[in-house]
């Protein structure tokens, strides 16, 4: 986000009051437009910059065009001596009078179409909701092989049956935003996708995490994580705008989901190194725990199930 007065203003401004003062129009070329230029890059906070960042600026220039715009009628004023052709230039000069001072604004990456914006937004939120209940549905159902297979078998069950229905639904959802946002091109779709596929398998690491070891208090746990996670994650203001406890957002992955899919989709700046490594981070740390805490308990039902089995052939 910038803001900049273009070179020489002052002087093509200057140039203005000599031009009415002389009554000759020809020698002003003079845009008010052109003062100054607005660049913005709205793909990487649309709510952002449209409703915090350039109302303000808009009124700043507008008050300083008006100021100026006060400056340059009193110094027209202090010439007693009006003649037909002054004020014939003043009449023809009169928007670049009161108004002086302009704008141009400079889009580096509209956030456009709309559903793009959904994407990058509702969309992960959706991504949560199914990862929860499909690791649900897949703890219960390989929970019950406790005592029937290995231990080592279940892990892996767990393990790829999550990576594939990842890839499944991660490519699923790209295909929709590749029909409703119109993203056609190859490449960046399969970068797109991928990196779906890797939000998927972190989202369902960490959910694995603390289904396997809260039980019950697992959703009281999980609505408090994505609650912070939703605050800190840019959806309706940027965390430089917010309060400093906010910038917690920078170590949960919500945040990352959100602005490394807006670079995807609209082109705009992030990090995106980070936002990939602080994803693998989550995902290696909550699979690595969610995978030794998932032994140890395995361990423990496998044990019960036994002694169960034991006490029945004994009667």
């Amino acid at each position: 986000m910038g803001r900049s007065l273009h070179p020489q203003t002052t002087d093509r401004i200057n140039q203005l009051v000599h031009s009415i003062q002389i009554g000759q129009v020809s020698n002003s070329s003079y845009l008010p437009a052109s003062a100054t230029m607005i660049v913005y890059d709205q793909g990487r906070s649309f709510a952002t910059v449209s409703g915090y960042v350039l109302p303000p600026i808009r009124t700043a220039i507008a008050v300083a065009s008006a100021r100026y715009s006060a400056y340059i009628q009193s110094e027209i004023a202090q010439n007693s001596n009006t003649t037909i052709d002054q004020i014939v230039a003043a009449i023809t000069l009169s928007n670049s009078i009161y108004s002086p001072i302009g704008y141009t604004e400079q889009n580096l990456h509209p956030a456009v179409p709309y559903a793009s914006l959904l994407a990058t937004s509702l969309g992960y939120l959706f991504f949560w909701l199914v990862m929860l209940s499909l690791v649900g549905m897949n703890v219960r159902i390989t929970a019950s092989l406790a005592g029937k297979i290995r231990i080592i078998d279940i892990v892996f069950i767990r393990l790829f049956s999550a990576i594939f229905n990842c890839l499944i639904i991660s490519l699923i959802y790209s295909l929709i935003v590749l029909w409703l946002a119109n993203f056609t091109r190859a490449i960046p779709f399969i970068r797109f996708w991928l990196f779906n596929w890797l939000v998927a398998i972190t989202f369902s690491a960490i959910i694995a995490l603390f289904v396997l070891n809260l039980g019950t208090l697992a959703q009281v746990a999980l609505t408090l994580f994505l609650i912070t996670n939703l605050a800190s994650s840019t959806a309706n203001i940027a965390i430089e705008l917010q309060h400093r406890f906010y910038r917690i957002g920078y170590g949960l992955p919500l945040m990352h989901c959100f602005t490394a899919g807006r670079h995807f989709l609209f082109g705009s700046h992030t990090k995106l190194h980070v936002d990939i490594g602080v994803l693998f981070a989550f995902y290696f740390a909550a699979a690595i725990l969610a995978i030794l805490t998932g032994i140890i308990r395995m361990r423990r039902q496998e044990k019960l199930v036994l002694e169960k089995v034991k006490k029945t052939t004994k009667k």
